[in-house]
């Protein structure tokens, strides 16, 4: 059995090259979204809330693949720029989220912004983005 190398790690390792992608995402995004004040993280957050699809602050940490302390404390910064309103919901431990007007509004300035982004990645991967996408897929629901 051959033994890895740091070269092997360079160039196979799944981990690094998915984490170099998403850095390089995340500063495009960011930068897309600055005019309006937000970060990719709470676009898709504020995105994900408005759909209504979580029942918990647990699924919604799942649901978007984060670790549960980080959505807190976005669900925290994003409450007190009055975007959303968090609210028990009466069962068990679960949490209500829902956007406020002001979120709403944030979310219809932010979408334009998003799309520029999105068409940007999508024309610099030209016809390779299905695959990337299909495969951007198949990882999140395998792992």
């Amino acid at each position: 059995m051959a033994t890895a190398t740091e070269a092997d790690v360079r160039e196979n390792c799944a981990a690094l090259r998915a984490r170099m992608a998403a850095r390089k995402l995340t500063r495009l995004y960011d930068k897309a979204l600055r005019p309006v004040g937000l970060k990719i993280t709470q676009f898709t957050l504020l995105i994900a809330v408005e759909e209504g699809r979580a029942t918990s602050l647990s699924a919604l940490a799942d649901m978007l693949a984060l670790e549960r302390s980080s959505l807190v404390r976005n669900v925290k910064l994003l409450e007190e720029a009055g975007l959303i309103d968090a609210a028990p919901t009466g069962e068990g431990r679960s949490l209500g989220l829902k956007l406020t007007k002001a979120g709403r509004r944030k979310l219809t300035d932010a979408l334009p912004l998003w799309k520029e982004a999105q068409d940007a990645v999508e024309r610099d991967l030209g016809p390779a983005w299905p695959g990337v996408k299909r495969s951007l897929h198949q990882l999140i629901a395998r792992i």
